[in-house]
């Protein structure tokens, strides 16, 4: 193997791993919006579920006040 085959060789490993890695950072994104995208949408369901449970538990404890006096 030539001087410059060798040197090609190495040119194209660099080359190689380089793209690897920018594919691995690509990928790394994308799950990474995927995963805000679902937290997003359970806390915009989540929340005013839990706004609403909240509320009727203090209207029972009212309630419950209420029939003690």
């Amino acid at each position: 193997m030539t001087d410059i085959q060798a040197r090609l060789a190495d040119i194209n490993d660099r080359a190689r791993k380089a793209q690897q890695k920018r594919d691995r950072q690509f990928w790394s994104i994308i799950s990474l919006i995927w995963i805000v995208a679902i937290a997003a949408v359970i806390v915009t369901y989540s929340v005013p579920r839990a706004m609403e449970a909240d509320h009727l538990l203090t209207l029972d404890h009212q309630e419950q006040v209420a029939l003690r006096r």
